[in-house]
């Protein structure tokens, strides 16, 4: 038995009361006899009784007690334990992530964790309250410190199943922070403890209150795709394709690879150790735009990864416009270099800059108004509306890298170089500075109106950077930067990412397909477009219109690697106190709780009154 309010039993002291008042209550009638002598025995007899004799066969009596040792016992909340919850304000955290969809019996764990979420509520006692945490790629809040039931239910089957990744670490700590601001309070976590961002911790949270970690899952044999790449070759198209076993059984099967059209192209056995992996090769496919590969386990924990898309890689040649007034032979002989652009050269600016190219370098000149294109800027000369220069400077220090791991700063060693003056630049929101000598810029890069930029804020003639190294080092750093269509397709990327899809320069009409089908309209401008990556895995196909037509890419979407590891796992928390908290040994304990007969006392209270009520019309 439990007392959820002990401080209400002070109310007993009824009962006492109830049988003080049978005892001072008068029970002797005034009678008019013809003598008392004969009551004289009778008298004595009266005289020896004891008091609590006048309480023997009394229903009444019995009745009332009984009746107010019920309200005392509804009043101090009677309840008798259980499985469910114990804790004044309970906060619910649901795990969402692609681990949650792993396969548990006939349905999967997400679906458990629901049906545990739901007992949990129907079990909530009078007075409990809940909070409602989504634990996913962002832990959400969806309900707070309600005691609806159907509300709460309701909240739980809002959610919906995710394929990203859960930050764990963030629900833990959001869930803490409550716990933290109210007393009472306590959480219960249901998961499978999969989370690449907590597991590396060996140290357990320290969390305030009770902590109960249900575990989701149980099996752990899953195989997965993880790579799958495909290339042009003399014959054809090679693909190469790892398989993974992340369970502690050997795993085998077949994979088949498709074109776009779903036509079977190529099969293959397959079979992998417990806990490695197994790549193996395809050569002469035919030509295609993309491919897909799927794998047919005799064991598997995980369906969604076990299908991968792949686009060819096949480098193309970029569009490259040189405008040098006084020509540069060092940036031409550059740009020759790279070999991934067609150059065209100009010493006059041209009459309409915004025709479509993937670069334009300007060396000791700049247009009015940014190109369609990414830039490369040598030596400004001049203020415009989107470059803020300030003059000219002489410089008496050695430039100094800034920001050392920028790609357009790999390898390259401005140590032995040597500046003499260079433009001021006022701040550029968007572009950041790489390269500095004392408290002047010398190369800004980053993003103007979507497009990319390099400035060198110095003419080459007026330093010894092109005899250096760090010259075609940082020219092909930043070609290859400044045309990422011409360098690689759009690359893969994992749900919940923030993918940076590069745009073809002259684009008119933009639109992404989604693999459901669903097309969203593009209306970026410039060269590149951030993507939020949504929740649904497959191939995207990004449309878009230009000169010489309908042009059409393809980037695939899948789930991270990370989340193909569906061993489950247990969340260890510390307690406040130093203690660790429940759920972070080998074994997921239940819950416990209790539930409360408040309204069944009450009721059976009331039956009782009822009766005595009876009792007292008919006399007894």
């Amino acid at each position: 038995m439990q007392w959820m309010a002990l401080g209400n039993s002070w109310f007993a002291l009824i009962i006492p009361a109830i049988v003080i008042l049978y005892l001072l209550k008068r029970k002797v009638e005034d009678r008019v006899v013809p003598s008392t002598l004969l009551w004289q025995r009778t008298m004595q007899n009266w005289e020896a009784v004891r008091p609590w004799e006048r309480l023997r066969r009394n229903l009444l009596l019995f009745l009332q007690l009984l009746a107010a040792l019920l309200l005392v016992l509804a009043l101090m909340r009677l309840a008798i334990p259980t499985q469910g919850i114990a804790d004044q304000h309970t906060i619910l955290v649901v795990e969402n992530s692609g681990s949650m969809l792993a396969t548990e019996g006939e349905g999967t764990r997400f679906d458990r964790a629901v049906h545990a979420a739901t007992q949990l509520v129907e079990k909530l006692g009078s007075g409990q309250v809940m909070t409602l945490i989504e634990a996913g790629r962002q832990p959400r809040v969806l309900l707070a410190q309600s005691g609806d039931r159907d509300a709460i239910l309701q909240a739980i089957r809002s959610i919906t199943p995710q394929m990203g990744s859960s930050d764990t670490s963030a629900a833990l700590s959001l869930a803490g922070a409550i716990a933290a601001n109210e007393t009472g309070s306590g959480v219960v976590w249901l998961g499978d403890g999969r989370s690449e961002r907590l597991s590396d911790t060996s140290t357990p949270t320290v969390f305030p209150g009770p902590f109960r970690f249900m575990q989701m899952g149980l099996f752990r044999e899953n195989s997965a795709i993880g790579v799958f790449v495909t290339q042009p070759g003399k014959s054809g198209v090679e693909g190469l394709l790892r398989i993974d076993n992340q369970g502690t059984q050997p795993s085998s099967g077949k994979v088949m690879v498709y074109n776009g059209e779903n036509q079977l192209l190529d099969s293959e056995e397959f079979s992998v150790a417990a806990g490695s992996s197994q790549t193996l090769s395809f050569s002469s496919l035919p030509q295609a735009p993309v491919y897909r590969a799927r794998i047919e386990p005799e064991q598997d924990g995980l369906i969604q990864d076990n299908e991968r898309w792949s686009v060819p890689f096949a480098p193309g040649v970029g569009k490259a416009v040189l405008v040098s007034p006084q020509g540069n032979r060092f940036l031409h002989q550059a740009l020759q270099t790279v070999g991934r652009l067609d150059v065209e050269t100009q010493q006059h600016m041209p009459d309409q800059t915004t025709q479509a190219r993937d670069i334009w370098v300007f060396d000791g000149v700049l247009p009015e108004q940014l190109p369609e294109g990414n830039i490369l800027l040598i030596a400004p000369e001049r203020a415009t509306s989107w470059l803020p220069y300030k003059g000219v400077a002489e410089l008496e220090q050695q430039p100094q890298t800034v920001v050392p791991d920028d790609p357009l700063m790999k390898y390259v060693d401005w140590r032995d170089v040597h500046v003499a003056k260079a433009a001021v630049l006022d701040e550029m929101p968007g572009m950041k500075t790489l390269v500095r000598a004392g408290n002047r810029d010398l190369i800004k890069a980053g993003m103007m109106e979507g497009r990319r930029v390099v400035i060198v804020a110095f003419d080459l003639h007026q330093s010894d950077l092109p005899l250096r190294p760090a010259f075609p080092i940082f020219m092909q750093n930043s070609i290859s930067w400044l045309s990422p269509t011409q360098a690689s397709p759009i690359g893969q990327a994992s749900v919940g990412e923030v993918l940076n899809v590069p745009l073809t320069p002259g684009g008119t009409q933009r639109s992404l397909v989604y693999p459901d089908g669903h097309k969203q309209v593009i209306e970026a401008q410039g060269t590149s477009w951030l993507f939020q990556v949504p929740d649904q895995i497959g191939l995207y196909r990004l449309d878009e219109q230009l000169e010489s037509g309908l042009q059409s890419r393809y980037f695939a979407v899948h789930l991270s690697e990370q989340e193909s590891d569906i061993t489950p796992r247990f969340i260890a928390v510390g307690a406040s106190g130093g203690q660790p908290a429940e759920g972070d040994g080998t074994t997921a304990p239940e819950p416990l709780g209790s539930r409360e007969l408040t309204n069944w006392l009450v009721a059976l209270a009331l039956l009782v009154v009822f009766v005595e009520w009876r009792v007292y019309q008919r006399g007894y």
